[in-house]
């Protein structure tokens, strides 16, 4: 069940302009993923908008960080936006699953509901089509995503525009940067935090085994170089020896 809604509104709507460019509204996730679609879609002539509405992020205080990001996000790029919502108990957002909480599985039922009302607002306020910037990453499911929002753009009869924006990756992860804006370490829900945290503690664990791995080999190499020394060492200290012998049995 969704919340009644709360809009948190960061630069101005003008809802009805004449010879304004076809307005799109997209679906913001966080503040980096929303560069690039903010970026081409400018580039093809649409006027966007953002509207943050994600109920899956935990714990409220990363809610609160990405809120703050797309607003940083908004501001620099000087593009409107709607925040609605707010932080829900990640214990409430588990059960509402009912027991789907395999990744992917339950990416769909994370992507439901926002989607969903992406399409209702952009339907209730005049919009020309919606979209949403989950289709910048290269770690969501595109072809869940854009079965899902077209399921929301013939509910509420409005146009849902497809584009795969994962080509430009690298460029918004360099934007982000130059700008400043937060970027997160998992996807949103309380699920992916851990799974997240298993990963980058395994991959730790990768990176120390390998050092271990590096410093022994280093230390072996190390040992055979000093031993090939000591070794030539003792072959040179025999030669000598033997000059000498050969030199005092001449003299003698």
């Amino acid at each position: 069940m969704l919340q009644a809604p709360r809009f948190i509104v960061a630069a101005p709507f003008f809802f009805l302009r004449e010879n304004a460019m076809p307005r799109i509204l997209i679906h913001a996730c966080c503040g980096p993923c929303s560069l690039m679609p903010i970026v081409h879609l400018r580039d093809e002539g649409w006027e966007p908008s953002l509207l943050f509405f994600n109920p899956n992020i935990h714990p409220a205080w990363e809610w609160e960080r990405r809120r703050d990001a797309i607003m940083e996000a908004s501001e620099k790029l000087s593009v409107s936006l709607m925040v609605e919502g707010e932080p829900q108990n990640p214990g409430a957002w588990v059960r509402r699953l009912n027991g789907v909480v395999r990744e992917g599985a339950r990416c769909r039922l994370c992507y439901r509901p926002r989607l969903d009302l992406a399409a209702a607002r952009a339907a209730d306020l005049g919009f020309d089509a919606f979209t949403t910037s989950l289709l910048y990453s290269r770690y969501q499911h595109h072809d869940v995503i854009r079965e899902e929002a077209e399921l929301a753009a013939e509910k509420h009869a409005v146009a849902f525009l497809y584009r795969d924006f994962r080509e430009w990756w690298y460029d918004g992860i360099r934007m982000s940067r130059e700008l400043g804006i937060y970027r997160q370490k998992w996807c949103g829900c309380i699920l992916s935090m851990g799974e997240a945290l298993r990963m980058q503690k395994e991959a730790e664990q990768i990176k120390t085994a390998k050092k271990a791995e590096n410093a022994a080999r280093l230390a072996a190499e190390a040992e055979e170089r000093r031993l090939r020394q000591e070794a030539l060492a003792a072959k040179k200290a025999r030669k000598a020896k033997r000059r000498e012998q050969r030199l005092a049995a001449r003299e003698a």
